[in-house]
């Protein structure tokens, strides 16, 4: 029979490769200030970063808007949005 074993959350790390990453430094990130800049390694895929800043926020509770500083999209320019507070719905929005 299967063994079960019970974990901590913040022990277990669930993906296989990019899903893999910590988003340890985007926690810290978000948390220490209200805009910042990610800029890319050469491995690191833009899509992937973004997300992870989106998920992580989402997380922490915070909106974050962010865009790329030019096309080749090795600069990720984020904020903490405050559209939560202006009234505007986003019913329907995932």
């Amino acid at each position: 029979m299967s063994r079960f074993k019970k974990l901590h959350p913040d022990d277990v790390v669930v993906g296989r490769g990019p899903a893999r990453i910590s988003r340890e430094p985007y926690l810290k990130a978000i948390q220490a200030a209200e805009a910042g800049a990610i800029e890319l390694d050469e491995d690191d895929r833009p899509g992937t970063v973004k997300r992870l800043l989106r998920e992580t926020a989402r997380d922490l509770g915070i909106r974050v808007r962010s865009s790329w500083q030019d096309e080749s999209q090795r600069v990720l320019l984020w904020k903490k949005s405050t559209a939560a507070t202006s009234g505007r719905t986003t019913a329907g929005r995932r």
